[in-house]
């Protein structure tokens, strides 16, 4: 047990002391952290991906007892972080709207974190802890980031506090569907920051089977997005050169998608799948902007396809 500690110190410190690493192809970083020396090293660098902040619970009487992230995923469930601190205080639960995100933290602090503000980017929350303390802090996040978990020390008190932060993510939007009303209903709604669409997968036969988007990250590792649709079908894979955006889709489709053609700004692909289909569609980007995702429906085949997308070079640093 005190080597399975140690390493975790190890790996904590150095995290910490590099600034910048990548974490299920998650860019994260450290701000400063304030306080004491007291307690045990934390950082909550085990963040998904796709997760967002919606709560902070904070324990609180004199000081600051204890702090925890709680996370949405996309499909609406619940993730619980760490608990950092004692089981003593108060809970106080501050809850964060959909577009609401964490910029920074101020307080005062001594041997302790005494007292915490949460700063977003739309207002700042009550004063948590108490009066005590013999100086004042404020944390912040790097401008073009938010706080996605918190570093510091803690024991039977929140000791010493800082945030861990990633690159805001895009603002991504939807276009229309066209297909058949099977399936279920799923969505590429999030893209990290700093990616670009290296290649679409698609799984076809008779009928479209699959599609999955793959993304380039800017440190050069791949990230594989959601494979959407059934195991069935034969495997292709069409690549995006470097500079090539998708601008939209084309095919048939009936009660399921039939057919699938990819447009980019330069070219356009084969056609995937059969020939069969009762209508023809074409679903189209807007101008200046490039496609990031799928939205649709599907089960054991793609019953229904559109695009989510973004502005063009938001991938660009």
């Amino acid at each position: 047990m005190r080597q399975s500690s140690l390493r975790g110190w190890v790996l904590i410190s150095a995290f910490l002391a590099a600034g910048c690493v990548w974490v299920f192809g998650r860019q994260l970083s450290s701000t400063n952290v304030v306080g004491g020396r007291g307690g045990r090293t934390f950082a909550d660098f085990q963040v998904p991906a796709d997760a967002r902040v919606s709560e902070v619970r904070i324990q609180s009487g004199e000081r600051i007892d204890s702090l925890q992230m709680v996370y949405v995923l996309p499909d609406g469930s619940s993730l619980s972080g760490p608990r950092h601190g004692g089981s003593g205080g108060r809970l106080n639960v501050f809850r964060l709207d959909a577009d609401e995100y964490i910029t920074g933290l101020s307080g005062r602090y001594g041997e302790t974190i005494d007292s915490m503000r949460i700063e977003t980017n739309k207002r700042s929350s009550a004063l948590y802890g108490g009066s005590g303390g013999s100086t004042d802090y404020r944390v912040d996040v790097p401008s073009g980031n938010c706080a996605v978990g918190f570093a510091g020390r803690a024991g039977d008190y929140l000791d010493a506090i800082g945030l861990i932060c990633t690159p805001l993510q895009a603002q991504i939007s939807e276009t229309s569907t066209a297909g058949g009303s099977g399936g279920r209903a799923f969505s590429d709604a999030r893209a990290a920051a700093g990616a670009r669409v290296s290649e679409v997968r698609v799984w076809a036969g008779e009928y479209v089977d699959a599609v999955q988007m793959v993304y380039a990250l800017s440190n050069g590792q791949r990230s594989d997005g959601a494979r959407h649709g059934g195991s069935g079908g034969n495997p292709y894979v069409f690549r995006l050169d470097s500079g090539e955006y998708i601008i939209g889709v084309s095919g048939r489709h009936g009660r399921s998608i039939d057919s699938l053609r990819i447009h980019t700004n330069r070219r356009t692909s084969q056609v995937f799948g059969g020939r069969g289909g009762d209508r023809d569609y074409r679903i189209d980007v807007p101008s200046g902007n490039q496609a990031v995702g799928f939205i649709g429906r599907a089960g054991d085949y793609l019953d229904a396809i559109g695009l989510t997308y973004t502005r063009v070079g938001w991938t660009r640093r």
